[in-house]
């Protein structure tokens, strides 16, 4: 009776444990969404703009919660923003938080309603022309101390208590655009394809860019063999993308070379480079040449067994048949 109970209150404990880990994982989502998640303005230095930015709550409860507003790079080559809540602490060049003026600081979110969020944005008039970024966001609860937001995506970012819209800022204005490919690799040899290229590109502008790129495989005769374009990403102001690509069918054999031609920025500069692989599938190469000589060595058994054998046989058939009309005139002329 004893272990009965003790295990009854082990099972107990543990069901309280499960429910209030279920509830702790269910407060740590915010069932909430931004829209837009990501946006591009230009400005003018001096000028006054005007943003507007739902936040949506698809909960049955109301969230409440502040407004905020963060710089944010991007440090990977994969486009993952991070935020930079302290203003003294972003890179000047692109940071733009202290432009924002935000109507009203903190609101609760109605369920299954949203809150509509009126932005301005007070240009300096000495801003440098070029990109700025700033995340808009609402965080649950009270104002938490500056923390790093990291994500997948670059738009729409969602963690534990925050959702945030991320705002593109072109200062209008002459900007340089320079981008160049810093890495287009492939393996020298592959057995099989398809061919794993990768490329980064790498943006040394003044303003997130784009690349408009198609990757080409050409057989060692100049045929094309397979086209792929690079995914549309941006590419943010002293950062490389990194980018991941297939070409080809498994089975191949020869020389191929594969292009790059692309294109970025307002002035469509150029982005090129090419690379040559082989592909040769030598394991596969290596049984037919086994099996053919296997099949040689019979045939040449057989060529012998047979063919010679037969070959030899008529020649002493023929030798016999000599022999015996020899006799043959021989005992004709004994008569004779």
């Amino acid at each position: 009776m004893k272990k009965i109970l003790r295990f009854t209150g082990l099972l107990v404990v543990v069901s309280v444990l499960l429910g209030m880990t279920k509830a702790v994982f269910a407060q740590q989502s915010l069932p909430l969404m931004v829209l837009p998640s990501r946006q591009e303005i230009e400005v003018v230095p001096g000028e006054k703009s005007y943003l507007n930015i739902s936040f949506y709550n698809k909960s049955d409860d109301p969230v409440s919660g502040f407004f905020r507003t963060a710089d944010f790079i991007v440090e990977d080559k994969k486009g993952t923003p991070r935020l930079i809540e302290n203003a003294d602490e972003a890179p000047t060049r692109f940071a733009a938080s202290n432009w924002f003026t935000i109507f009203y600081d903190r609101a609760t979110l109605p369920a299954h309603d949203k809150v509509d969020l009126q932005t301005t944005i007070d240009v300096p008039l000495d801003a440098r022309p070029g990109g700025r970024y700033v995340a808009v966001f609402f965080e649950q609860g009270t104002p938490a101390s500056p923390q790093a937001l990291g994500a997948r995506e670059e738009a729409g970012l969602l963690s534990a208590s925050r959702i945030a819209s991320l705002v593109y800022i072109k200062v209008a204005g002459p900007i340089t655009e320079k981008a160049l490919i810093s890495r287009f690799f492939a393996p020298v040899f592959f057995e099989y394809g398809p061919i794993k290229v990768e490329t980064d590109i790498m943006n040394r502008g003044d303003y997130h860019i784009m690349p408009n790129a198609v990757l080409s495989l050409n057989n060692m005769f100049g045929g094309l063999i397979d086209q792929k374009r690079l995914k549309d990403q941006n590419v943010f102001p002293d950062t490389s993308r990194a980018y991941e690509n297939e070409l080809g069918t498994k089975w191949m054999a020869g020389r191929y070379k594969i292009n790059l031609l692309g294109s970025y920025g307002d002035q469509g500069q150029a982005l090129d480079a090419s690379i040559y692989v082989w592909v040769f599938p030598w394991r596969v190469a290596v049984a037919v040449i086994l099996t053919l000589i296997i099949l040689t060595l019979i045939i040449s058994n057989l060529y012998k067994n047979f063919v010679v054998k037969e070959t030899t046989l008529e020649q002493e058939l023929e030798k016999e048949k000599a022999e015996i009309e020899r006799l043959k005139e021989s005992l004709r002329r004994r008569k004779d």
